[in-house]
């Protein structure tokens, strides 16, 4: 036991240390659509995606829509 456990204050501050810290989700650098670097302030979320601009979201998902429909269409063939 901890001298801090052994008063009855709860854990000592070497063991609050030893925790991980829970994981961050860091922003990424780039634009997922055309590879512009993101600003600090200038960015779009969109579907768990940043973007620079929403033209660029709305490119990226009508180019993910398109490969569905392509994914679709080749078992039929």
């Amino acid at each position: 036991m901890t001298e801090g456990a052994k008063n009855g204050r709860g854990p000592a501050e070497g063991e609050r240390a030893q925790k991980a810290p829970a994981a961050k989700k860091e922003k990424p650098d780039k634009c997922e659509q055309c590879g512009k670097p993101l600003g600090r302030v200038k960015w779009y979320y969109r579907n768990n995606g940043y973007y620079c601009t929403s033209r660029c979201w709305k490119e990226f998902r009508s180019k993910q829509t398109e490969a569905a429909q392509k994914a679709e269409a080749a078992p039929k063939a």
